[in-house]
């Protein structure tokens, strides 16, 4: 089991979707794509992180943000509340931001 846990979130000022990665609440690093590939900021002094638990906390984050189609920020949308704009950060390969579906409604209001 690992020490470490990581957490998802849309950053609405640096324009991407990041993920965090703590150990005992701390936060000892963020890790995010951009157009020239993925990126590891350390956060806590290195020396305290347990490589092996850390680099495979490193890969999970990498994974869980592959399925994250807006992670890079690339042509964010225009004129949208922040909170929208954390929407679409967040939108998921299948649609789903958060748990709820971005897709348009096909539905018919009766």
């Amino acid at each position: 089991m690992s020490t470490y846990s990581v957490t998802i979130l849309g950053n609405v000022e640096e324009c991407r979707t990041e993920a965090e990665i703590s150990r005992n609440g701390q936060l000892v690093a963020i890790v995010f794509e951009s157009s020239d590939g993925w990126h590891t900021n350390i956060v806590k002094n290195q020396s305290t992180l347990r490589s092996g638990d850390f680099d495979d906390a490193v890969v999970t984050a990498r994974q869980a943000l592959s399925h994250y189609v807006n992670r890079r920020g690339t042509d964010p949308p225009q004129g949208v509340t922040r909170g929208a704009f954390a929407l679409w950060l967040m939108m998921k390969d299948g649609g789903n931001a958060m748990g709820v579906s971005l897709k348009d409604d096909k539905r018919q209001s009766r």
